[in-house]
C-alpha cells in the first residue's frame, strides 16, 4: 500500500500500487493512502478531502479507493452551469 506521509502542494504527482497516479491540484495536511479495490479510479476525475481541502486528479487509473487520513475521499461532481435558454 502506498503511503504519502507529507504536507502535499499543488502539483505533487503521488504514485501507488499497480500504477495509479494523481496530480495534487489543492494541497493541504493530510495523509493520502489507497486500498484495493472499490469502484476504482478514472482519468480525469477529481476526488477531494473536506476536512484537509485536499483536492486531486487522477492521471493513471486504477481499481483502487483514495483515502486521505484513513477517511475515503470523495468524487467531484462537475459544477453545474445555469444553461441559457
Amino acid at each position: 500500500m502506498g503511503v504519502h506521509n507529507v504536507a502535499t502542494k499543488a502539483g505533487d504527482r503521488l504514485d501507488f500500487d499497480g500504477g495509479v497516479q494523481v496530480i495534487v491540484t489543492k494541497g493541504g495536511e493530510g495523509d493520502i493512502t489507497h486500498n484495493d479495490g472499490g469502484e476504482g479510479l478514472k482519468v480525469g476525475k477529481r476526488y477531494q478531502d473536506e476536512d484537509t481541502g485536499i483536492e486531486v486528479l487522477v492521471t493513471k487509473p486504477g481499481a483502487v479507493t483514495l483515502q486521505c487520513n484513513g477517511k475515503d475521499m470523495e468524487l467531484q461532481e462537475p459544477k453545474k452551469t445555469k444553461s441559457a435558454d
